[in-house]
């Protein structure tokens, strides 16, 4: 055939690949067809000895070929229909018809041949064959033709090879012969049951063993002569004649059930035709366990001897499956393999069997297949397994309460150690007398004492045990047990305070132990312990009650009590400042108080310092005349806060200068310089001890004359004054006239101490001295020689002695 482009490379590749693969068969052992029936599920795989010529008609090659050998019968027409098992248009086969009547080496010219390419030439399928409708006798290579050439007109005794291949794809292929041409007759298969069934004598039964295939050579050929058996396992091998079973005789099944396919071949003319038949290890026996075991008990006086009573039908269930015994068995039980084989000294299935052997035995069972007759001989273990070993123990708890009734709940795990060794195997219940149902572990007695019945159970082997459990109530009153209590802490005051639990008054005894629990339902079951014993911390505020639990080995001593107290600090004023004392006044105090805000002074002590020494003070007040840092500690219920006050230092004003401005200025102004050792913050005020007093140490705006000052100290000192002051000023008229008002002229606010020898000389316009006057005198009264001047300007110079001057004129009105 001629190859597509596009597969031509691949082609060339699989024929130089599968050249070297040993082809189904060749000319030499082609198929011989015979009986004019079709086939199905050829396999077409390598080349064989390559015998197909590239320049052949239809130009092609063997790729995956069969060959077949046809014998003409009857006259006709030669036709036939291929089939692919797979549909797909992709896969491709070729055939090549050779004869009539030539030899293989010498085969000659295909007289019909197709190697059309059925993707290529735009068939509706892959199907190929030849029919009496075409008129071609070979067609291809790719897209020439229809799939379909001629058929042809056969005569008797004429032979043909047709050879079938397969250039692409992997399916196999069923022919079926569409001609009236006949082939040889196939040999007779007879219409029988071949089944095989044997038992498998292994002492491990796999559903394997030797079968003799060769026992149905007689009833397959029957009467027939010439012809000869072989059997394969596959069809495909019992149609070509491959692969056939050397020894048919002692044959050992790979498959339960498996096929067997017998090829009976007549030797004269090679037809052969095919039967198949099952081969099956029947109602093989198995037994499902190789081991019996009981748990010991006192049936026989002691439970712990590793010696019982088996039941031998019990053994039986357990050893065979419910199926197997349902298929109908005969068992006997021995107490040696070569007597179960032998059938000597069989136990009487219905008696219990007492094992002499303690703890483990062997005994051999021998069952056999009512219906097949198959039979086997195993080895049976019989074991005696331990029951735990346990003994009665108690348990004692504490009742809870001022008048212990002994009703109180139980924790029974604790208990469960004694029991069980604390062996991770061994589960344990706990149950009242009488009643079936287990109770819980915690558990509420209803009488004191009370028994429970413990059942310890191994989880391995399912032996159980049981014993009594004793459970009293202690009626002992409960001890009383305390701790110090803590204070609030500082800044936090939350009532929260950290307990040390080994701080208690608790005194033990030398075999108990102790342990602390919130609530007294876990002291009761020994639950939820308090783990951070030297570092606990109330959970509630100011005040906790929490439970000791005191035992001995398994037994409670007592359960009592433990309140955990938080003391308040003392409430009060914690710092104070803004108190002075005044150092010029030594002999004036002032007074400190604790300032408690909770509670009557009379409630706490109180311990006093002054910058960090200690005083003689105690009470929830004293008097001070120092400056300071001045601390007293309140203490109640052994809790103390400490108290701070600040004293801090005042004193009088210490005038530096005092700077007045006067008569030489149009405004009087008198500022107040202090020494800065002057401490305390000052008001000022002229002129009244009442003030109204001013922060500014600066007056303006004062009038002529002497001036009182005062200076008050606002924190502690109070106010000094008066001290003088003189402010200069001259008058710019006065009238002489008797009334007692402005008679006479002179200058204003000086004082006498300070200008004796100050001099005022008076001139009239002229020039001429009137008069010389003191400024600390009665002043001027308007005359000249005792006579009055008239009303006009008057002019003066004033001298004083501090050395200033000044000149200026006035006037004189009557």
């Amino acid at each position: 055939m001629i190859l597509k482009t596009k597969n031509l490379i691949y082609v060339i590749l699989l024929f130089f690949c599968s050249i070297q693969i040993n082809a189904q068969n060749d000319c030499v052992d082609a198929i011989v067809i015979c009986g004019n029936t079709g086939f199905s599920g050829l396999t077409a795989t390598g080349v064989g000895i390559s015998e197909l010529s590239p320049f052949n008609v239809c130009s092609s090659q063997e790729n995956n070929s069969i060959w077949l050998k046809l014998s003409i019968d009857t006259a006709g027409t030669l036709a036939f229909t291929l089939t692919p098992e797979s549909d797909d248009i992709e896969e491709d086969f070729d055939f090549w018809l050779f004869g009539p009547n030539v030899t293989c080496g010498s085969i000659g010219t295909a007289i019909r041949c197709s190697t059309t390419n059925p993707l290529l030439s735009g068939a509706f399928d892959n199907l190929t064959g030849m029919n009496d409708v075409e008129t071609d006798v070979s067609e291809g290579p790719g897209t020439d033709g229809n799939n379909y050439v001629q058929s042809v007109a056969a005569n008797v005794g004429d032979t043909y090879f047709l050879v079938i291949d397969r250039p692409i794809g992997f399916s196999n292929f069923s022919l079926q012969w569409t001609g009236n041409a006949t082939f040889n007759q196939q040999p007779v298969v007879p219409i029988v049951n071949l089944d095989l069934q044997m038992c498998d004598t292994d002492s491990n039964p796999d559903n394997s063993t030797a079968f003799d295939l060769t026992q149905n050579d007689a009833t397959i050929i029957g009467s027939q002569t010439g012809i000869t058996i072989t059997y394969h396992t596959s069809s495909n091998d019992a149609i070509t004649g491959e692969n056939s079973i050397s020894s048919p005789g002692n044959f050992a099944n790979t498959t339960n059930p498996q096929t067997i396919y017998a090829r009976l071949t007549n030797l004269a003319t090679g037809c052969f035709d095919k039967t198949e038949f099952l081969i099956e290890v029947a109602n093989n026996l198995t037994i499902r366990n190789d081991t019996y075991s009981i748990c010991d008990d006192a049936s026989d006086g002691d439970g712990l001897n590793g010696k019982t009573n088996f039941d031998l039908n019990d053994v039986i269930n357990s050893v065979f499956s419910p199926e197997m015994l349902a298929v109908g068995l005969t068992i006997k039980f021995y107490n040696s393999s070569f007597n179960a084989i032998n059938n000597i000294g069989a136990f009487n299935n219905a008696n219990l069997y007492y094992n002499n052997t303690p703890n483990q035995e062997s005994i051999y069972v021998m069952a056999m297949n009512t219906v097949t007759g198959c039979s086997i001989v195993k080895e049976i273990i019989l074991k005696v397994l331990p029951q735990p070993i346990i003994a009665n123990t108690s348990l004692t708890q504490c009742d809870i309460g001022l008048v212990p009734d002994g009703i109180t709940l139980f924790n029974l795990n604790e208990i469960i150690p004694s029991f069980t060794g604390n062996d991770p195997d061994l589960t344990i219940a706990f149950f009242e007398s009488g009643n079936p149902l287990p109770v819980a572990l915690n558990y509420t007695n209803t009488s004191n004492p009370q028994v429970l019945i413990a059942t310890v159970t191994n989880s391995v082997t399912g032996c159980s045990a049981s014993a009594n459990l004793t459970l009293t109530v202690n009626l002992i009153a409960p001890r009383v047990v305390t701790i110090p209590a803590q204070c609030d802490i500082i800044n936090i005051e939350n009532g929260i305070g950290t307990f040390d639990l080994n701080t208690t008054d608790l005194v033990l005894g030398p075999t108990e132990t102790v342990q602390f629990y919130e609530n007294s339902n876990d002291a009761l079951i020994k639950q939820n312990p308090i783990t951070y014993i030297a570092s606990y911390s109330n959970t509630t505020a100011y005040h906790s009650t929490i439970y000791v639990r005191v035992d001995d080995g398994n037994n409670c001593s007592f359960i009592s009590t433990l309140e955990l107290v938080v003391n308040k600090l003392p409430q009060a004023i914690r710092t104070s400042d803004g108190l002075y004392i005044c150092s010029d006044i030594p002999e004036n105090y002032i007074t400190l108080n604790a300032a408690i805000t909770e509670g009557i002074p009379s409630d706490y002590t109180y311990v006093w310092q002054h910058d960090g020494n200690a005083l003689s003070e105690f009470t929830y007040e004293i008097h001070v005349n120092q400056a300071g840092i001045y601390t007293v500690d309140i203490t109640a219920l052994g809790c103390t806060l400490r108290r701070t006050i600040t004293v801090l230092e005042s004193n009088h004003a210490i005038i530096e200068s005092i700077v007045v401005n006067d008569f030489m200025t149009d405004i009087n102004t008198i500022r107040i310089n202090l020494n800065s050792l002057s401490l305390g913050e000052y008001q000022f005020a002229l002129n009244n001890i009442n003030g109204p007093f001013q922060e500014s140490a600066f007056f303006d705006d004062v009038a002529p004359g002497v001036h009182e000052l005062y200076i008050k100290d606002l924190k502690a000192c109070g106010t000094i004054g008066p001290i003088p002051i003189n402010v200069l000023g001259i008058p710019q008229f006065f009238t002489p006239n008797g009334d007692g008002y402005n008679d006479t002229w002179n200058m204003k606010g000086v004082n006498a101490k300070f200008h004796k020898k100050s001099l005022i000389t008076i001139f009239d316009r002229q020039g001429k001295l009137l008069k010389e006057i003191s400024p600390n005198g009665p002043g001027w009264d308007g005359t000249y020689n005792k006579k009055p001047l008239p009303s006009e300007d008057y002019w003066y110079h004033i001298t004083l002695e501090d050395g200033r001057s000044t000149k200026g004129h006035f006037t004189l009105k009557r």
